[in-house]
């Protein structure tokens, strides 16, 4: 009997590549920020009235979480959601897959208080863009965001960025 491929078979399958391939999380966080921007300016245009619903329940929970461990997850979830609201599978594939690839590094990391704020007034920007049909101010939105987010990463632990994908850890 053959299942059902998951993202998490697509994410495992990528992660023996890049393993293989030696891709560090800078080459993840590169993809990142080419896709991000794209992917919320098509969420704008193809967002229906559910994924509207759910991005902004998405992002009640990660204000209500902003100080816990949860907020990490939590904004995952938010991206991985934009990604499916794109009306396209294939973004929403790659951006969940994205992310499972990085869980195991950014639990070593976390954000700081500063950065989760950070974090928020952007999500909030990319949402209310999305709500609007803005695609132009989706893609500003999520390109600032992504940009500062890797900034970030790359200031505070340059060695993790550096750190090489193993298979077998999403």
């Amino acid at each position: 009997m053959v299942a059902r491929p998951q993202t998490g078979d697509f994410a495992n399958s990528l992660s023996l590549i890049l393993h293989f391939m030696e891709a560090d999380l800078r080459g993840l966080l590169e993809l990142r920020e080419a896709i991000a921007a794209d992917v919320a300016a098509y969420a704008a245009q193809r967002a229906t009235t559910g994924d509207l619903s759910a991005l902004a329940d998405c992002l009640k929970e990660l204000e209500r979480n902003e100080a816990s461990s949860q907020f990490e997850e939590l904004n995952r979830r938010f991206h991985d959601m934009l990604g499916w609201a794109s009306g396209n599978p294939l973004f929403g594939l790659l951006t969940s897959a994205l992310h499972m690839l990085t869980r195991e590094f950014s639990l070593s990391l976390g954000y700081s208080a500063q950065e989760r704020a950070v974090q928020l007034r952007f999500l909030r920007r990319v949402l209310e863009a999305v709500r609007k049909g803005d695609a132009e101010g989706a893609r500003q939105a999520m390109a600032r965001l992504v940009a500062g987010s890797a900034s970030y990463l790359a200031q505070r632990s340059p060695e993790l960025v550096s750190q090489k994908v193993r298979w077998g850890q999403t």
